[in-house]
């Protein structure tokens, strides 16, 4: 799917192309926020969702719940953090995705809305995901809330949230069980890519990676921070098992791949499926891609393996 078929689907819907470059912030994400009913198939249906707050280092952090039928508490439950380039994505982005994989996996989902640059740069994404995930893990309100059992937690999330989830696991080891990694963004310090096929028209770009950059670094030098490149992290024994999805057409596919060798490598068991043909953000796309669908439904039942007792 190139550019132009990407933005030939979002036209039918009389919706702008997020990401076409040169677009602001505020642009990018109004637009995105109504693509998004359009790009997903409908999820199957669950026991409830409802929004909630975490308390975080600089006020309330809005979150979202996801309970699938027949779930129990204490249950297993997923950290969700969205992806977007730290700077577009919500809960709405990513409603149908974690509808989806609460349902399919049988897991509850905790999905949550982290700060945002380029009003709020680094690392307060990071701090945002920590505090929502130690509120998670804690044994007081919040697995009492949310109805989790702190000892089946798992971290997910789809490019820079799939960093995120990396960084938690890397940070939280021995709280995290499973983590789901989806074509994740993994280092911010090299984002010129020598696969020429890789650089444009997929949706996702090196002009985005340069973009994602300005507005989330301060400076420069914070793009070599483990946080923010968890790929950078020497030591990755004793991290849990991973499921890494990753698209063919997607300028991370190298680092996803470099990852999977170092977990692997570390003695971390790990499942590696690629999505052939595919780009940049087919997770949400399951509307206008064939096949995305199915490969959501496998890592969603992943999700759910990952966490049974």
């Amino acid at each position: 799917m190139d550019t132009s078929a990407w933005t030939r689907a979002l036209n039918k819907f009389g919706i702008d192309d997020p990401f076409e470059p040169g677009r602001t912030a505020a642009h990018m994400r109004k637009a995105l926020h109504e693509a998004a009913p359009h790009l997903d198939v409908t999820p199957p249906p669950l026991e409830s969702v409802r929004d909630l707050t975490i308390p975080g280092p600089a006020g309330d952090i809005p979150a979202r719940l996801y309970i699938p039928n027949g779930s129990t508490a204490p249950a297993p439950c997923v950290l969700f953090c969205h992806g977007g380039g730290y700077f577009v994505g919500d809960l709405h982005s990513h409603d149908a995705l974690c509808r989806r994989l609460a349902a399919i996996g049988g897991v509850r989902v905790l999905a949550v809305d982290y700060r945002l640059s380029p009003e709020h740069v680094f690392p307060a994404a990071v701090e945002d995901v920590l505090a929502a995930f130690d509120w998670l893990a804690g044994e007081g309100e919040g697995a009492a809330e949310v109805g989790a059992d702190p000892a089946r937690l798992a971290v997910a999330g789809d490019s820079a949230g799939g960093g995120l989830a990396a960084m938690l696991a890397q940070a939280r080891r021995g709280q995290v069980r499973f983590q789901l990694l989806i074509y994740p963004l993994l280092q911010m310090v090299e984002r010129r890519k020598s696969k020429l096929k890789a650089l444009e028209g997929h949706i996702f770009s090196a002009i985005a990676l340069d973009q994602i950059a300005r507005y989330y670094f301060a400076d420069e030098k914070d793009a070599s921070d483990k946080r923010a490149s968890p790929l950078l992290e020497d030591d990755l024994a004793g991290l849990p098992p991973a499921y890494i999805a990753a698209a063919e057409l997607d300028p991370l596919l190298d680092e996803g791949q470099a990852y999977r060798d170092r977990l692997i490598a570390a003695g971390v068991p790990v499942t590696y499926k690629l999505g052939k043909a595919l780009p940049h953000s087919y997770f949400n796309l399951t509307a206008l891609l064939p096949g995305a669908k199915a490969l959501v439904d496998k890592a969603a039942l992943a999700l759910g393996d990952g966490l049974r007792d």
